[in-house]
């Protein structure tokens, strides 16, 4: 009797475990609305089409607008600041919930996390823990289950290796015979620009005819597939872009080659989904996993390295930069871009198969909106999972997402609460039909989005009394599900128009092109010291004050228009005051071709006890500096930097940054 008990209670365990779905959660980076087929592309994405085909898309599927406020939604369902930003301290991950749901989890990509994946929950993990990198080359953070990992000097493509380690991750979990959980994150097509020669060749020719022409092309296609309704009033070409036949003849070349390069790095990822689709049908898998394929945010509008002509970017030695008006097409048929709260910027392609759970006609259009936060409850419900409420380390808030399984199963699907949008001073609401957003902290704007979902006409002035209640509802999220007073009190500037960017493409009329990157704005004026992306600067009685709004923030030092420093060695010393514990980061270059952050880095620890730490770095050299770039910190907070100078090997100071 014992016997036929136990045999029947393993038998039902079996059975449970059969019928769980795997998960397949797939995130490229930096990838626009309109850029693969099935969403209006001209680039060939047959294995997403088909993915597509035989499932679900997302006409409003919502993102952050940012590479790793994006990452920490998908995986904690929560916002960003209120998981505790890239520490994730005050949440759990998918990958902990399904762990203890009886899953094989394994990551294989991008981390642009703190710690590890291994840190938090996934089994195994391939990767880079950087936000981006070398396509060929990669970087020295790359990592196999908790251990650095070298890259090969040849015969890498970082497109390439996720998904080979992917396989063998799924491979293991079929060994252990567990259900899976899968999260594949690309660096592609993020910057720097890297194509492989076969797709490269593949995609030259095609882009000759222009921004303008493709990006028309790709709304018409939009409306034709369905993905968009046939009355959508597409945005016009913003006063910041030049129109195609305007650019002068050496830009034209160089923005064709731009996008061919990104064509043929999306091209290569859904090639690599093919081969993963391909594993999962010959062992039986692909109708009973649960495929979700998404982006960041919109693509990327940051022109941050000087132009090259007449060349091909499909080795290591060669890249090349983000391009706006590629940018803006891509976003088809939508405004602005990553970073910004507008839908270019947080409206990406969603697609879902798993053809064993959806009750819905495949192929169907969802104009429901989902968000990133969505991911987390989804899979927990779909798993019978558990999500915490509870951690022995972290103090857990409640995740802010809904589960989006109703909409799979064709019933009522309800969100309690408005989508809250935000990224540094980029904000955001989305309330029903109605969207409250803003451009790089200037002033509210109101969009219908039902009738209006190009965002072109502003009704913040004829709807005062739904702008207010918007804006107060904001805030209240801002404070109660956030906890960030700072982020709620924001004073907001006046309207700016056109709107403007200093890393946007700056259009040329001279007949060659310039021998540097593009000007930024921001320096301080004292030894050419730059504040980076996420970072404010001040000084005050000799001493640097920085402010870290987000993630990569730092400062840099140009001496490539002033005169050079001797010959080193060096050291670079300082003093530095702050209460984050992290690993800080210098790089140098020493020639005229190189671009930061691609010079030389060294490493160096941050205490992080609030107390000043003497800090000495010796920069092993026998040229002269060209640039330099220090980071004391990987994401939000402050520091004081006092004393900076750069010594000559015999300690003798050559430059004070911090002395009056």
């Amino acid at each position: 009797m014992i016997l036929r008990i136990s045999l029947t209670f393993l038998l039902t365990l079996c059975l449970s475990a059969a019928e769980k779905p795997n998960f397949l959660v797939i995130m490229v980076d930096d990838l626009g609305y309109s850029d693969i087929g099935c969403y209006g592309s001209e680039i060939e994405t047959p294995n997403l089409d088909r993915l597509a085909q035989n499932g679900l898309r997302f006409s409003q599927f919502y993102n952050t607008a940012k590479c790793h406020s994006s990452r920490v939604s998908l995986l904690t369902g929560q916002y960003c600041v209120a998981a505790g930003d890239v520490a994730l301290s005050h949440a759990v991950t998918s990958a902990e919930v399904l762990r203890d749901g009886g899953y094989f989890t394994a990551m294989s990509g991008k981390w642009h996390l703190k710690k590890e994946p291994t840190d938090f929950g996934f089994d195994r993990y391939f990767g880079h823990l950087s936000g981006a990198c070398n396509f060929f080359k990669g970087d020295n953070t790359f990592r196999l289950n908790g251990k650095p990992w070298k890259v090969p000097d040849t015969g890498f493509y970082t497109t390439v290796a996720k998904v080979d380690h992917a396989l063998e991750f799924l491979e293991e979990s079929r060994k252990a015979d567990d259900p899976f959980y899968l999260y594949l994150a690309f660096n592609a097509p993020h910057a720097p620009l890297h194509a492989l020669p076969e797709d490269y060749a593949k995609y030259k020719g095609r882009y000759d005819a222009g921004w303008d022409k493709v990006r028309d092309t790709r709304i018409a296609k939009q409306k034709e597939l369905g993905i968009l309704s046939k009355n959508i009033k597409s945005s016009p070409r913003p006063p910041h872009i030049r129109a195609w036949d305007k650019l002068v003849p050496w830009q034209q070349g160089y923005e064709i080659n731009r996008m061919v390069t990104l064509a043929a790095m999306i091209d290569r990822v859904d090639q690599e989904i093919g081969r993963l689709i391909k594993d999962l049908e010959k062992n039986k898998q692909l109708d009973n996993t649960f495929i979700l394929f998404v982006s960041d945010n919109g693509a990327c509008p940051y022109d941050r390295r000087k132009p090259l002509l007449d060349v091909e970017p499909t080795n290591g030695d060669i890249a090349l930069a983000d391009s706006t008006g590629w940018a803006w097409a891509r976003n088809a048929p939508f405004r602005f871009y990553k970073q910004n709260q507008f839908e270019g910027g947080i409206s990406t392609p969603g697609i879902l198969h798993w053809p064993a759970g959806t009750k819905l006609k495949p192929g169907a259009v969802i104009d429901t909106p989902v968000h990133l936060i969505d991911v987390l409850p989804t899979l927990a419900e779909i798993s019978k999972s558990t999500i915490p409420s509870k951690h022995p380390t972290r103090e857990l808030r409640p995740v802010s997402g809904v589960s989006f399984l109703p909409i799979i199963e064709n019933t009522n699907f309800i969100r309690p609460e408005p989508l809250y949008l935000q990224f540094s001073k980029d904000f955001g609401l989305r309330d029903g039909d109605w969207k409250l957003v803003n451009f790089k902290g200037q002033e509210w704007e109101l969009y219908n989005l039902a009738e209006d979902r190009t965002e072109l006409n502003n009704l913040a002035t004829s709807e005062p009394k739904r702008l207010q209640s918007m804006i107060t509802k904001w805030q209240e999220i801002s404070r109660n599900v956030l906890h960030s007073e700072k982020i709620a009190n924001t004073k907001l500037t006046p309207a700016s128009n056109p709107k403007a960017n200093r890393e946007w493409t700056k259009f040329s009329d001279a007949n060659e092109p310039p021998t540097s990157a593009q000007k930024k704005a921001g320096r301080t004026g004292k030894l050419s010291i730059r504040a980076r992306k996420n970072t404010k600067l001040t000084r005050k009685d000799n001493a640097l004050h920085l402010s870290f709004t987000g993630d990569d923030p730092g400062i840099a030092m140009d001496f490539r228009r002033t005169t050079k420093p001797p010959i080193g060695p060096y050291f670079l010393s300082l003093t530095l005051t702050t209460s984050s514990k992290d690993t800080g980061h210098l790089y140098f270059t020493t020639n005229q071709t190189s671009v930061l952050p691609k010079g030389a880095p060294i490493s160096f620890p941050v205490n992080g006890d609030n107390t000043p730490q003497k800090i000495r770095i010796a920069i092993d050299t026998n040229k002269s500096l060209h640039q330099l770039r220090l980071d004391v910190s990987s994401g939000p907070g402050k520091a004081i930097i006092e004393e900076l100078k750069l010594l000559d090997q015999n300690r003798k100071t050559l430059l004070d940054w911090t002395s009056k």
